[in-house]
């Protein structure tokens, strides 16, 4: 898999368009925002694209997140056609381009796509994730998911998907935080009726993904530090801050 700007960053700190090609030959699109901090990647819905996150990604990268947008096979400006059951294959293939890049990562995801996340841990480069509005239409299957830090976001009016957190809330690996808003929104749309929210999800940042980001660094300072410049791998050489 290669990660590859597909265009010029956007005056005023906007973000620059990317593409991803996958060993198997898909093309997967996307924005980043190449700021200097950790990266936290942006998982849309089933049947939506990276659009649905309005202002979320942007005001998320204002507070000092690489923040990395890509849109899921057959959706948007991503190639292929759209299959749930290779969402998460996808999704592991993503990851470990940009972990191999960037070091640990955060993943913010909202509807049926987030439950995925729920089969993710810290050997897939995602120790730290939130899961806005989950749903699914079955249960789980516990046997597959992960120990992560997770926090939850959900609405406390949201009649349609609170019962489904009610439900499985208890049952997730990890540590664990949830936190409910006074709205009727759902997704990415709850964290605009309800700033406060996204004000919580920029802060679980900080705290659980920022000190693996520095520790990272620190890890890669010491590599380059303790072996001569032939010996340290190419990609090491490379990233200066996370980008090659």
């Amino acid at each position: 898999m290669s990660v590859r700007p597909a265009g010029e960053a956007t005056a005023g700190g906007g973000p620059t368009a990317v593409a991803v090609r996958t060993a198997h030959g898909l093309t997967l699109r996307g924005h980043e925002w190449p700021v200097d901090g950790p990266a936290v990647v942006f998982v849309h819905d089933l049947g939506d694209d990276l659009d649905a996150w309005g202002p979320v990604t942007a005001r998320m990268a204002a507070a000092g997140f690489r923040v990395i947008s890509m849109e899921l096979r057959g959706h948007g400006l991503s190639g292929g056609e759209p299959d749930p059951e290779l969402l998460l294959d996808d999704l592991t293939e993503l990851l470990t381009e940009i972990t191999g890049s960037f070091g640990p990562v955060g993943i913010v995801s909202y509807g049926r796509a987030a439950c995925r996340l729920l089969y993710l841990n810290e050997g897939a480069g995602v120790p730290v994730q939130a899961l806005i509005s989950p749903f699914a239409e079955g249960e789980p299957d516990w046997r597959g998911t992960r120990s992560a830090v997770r926090i939850f976001l959900d609405s406390s009016q949201d009649e349609d998907r609170r019962p489904f957190l009610d439900r499985i809330y208890p049952k997730v690996l990890g540590v664990k935080l949830r936190v409910s808003g006074a709205a009727a929104e759902a997704g990415p749309q709850l964290l605009e009726a309800r700033p406060q929210l996204l004000e919580h999800l920029i802060m679980f940042m900080r705290r659980q993904l920022t000190p693996r980001h520095l520790a990272w660094i620190a890890q890669r300072a010491e590599l380059r530090a303790a072996a001569p410049a032939e010996a340290v791998p190419e990609d090491e050489q490379a990233v200066r801050g996370g980008k090659e």
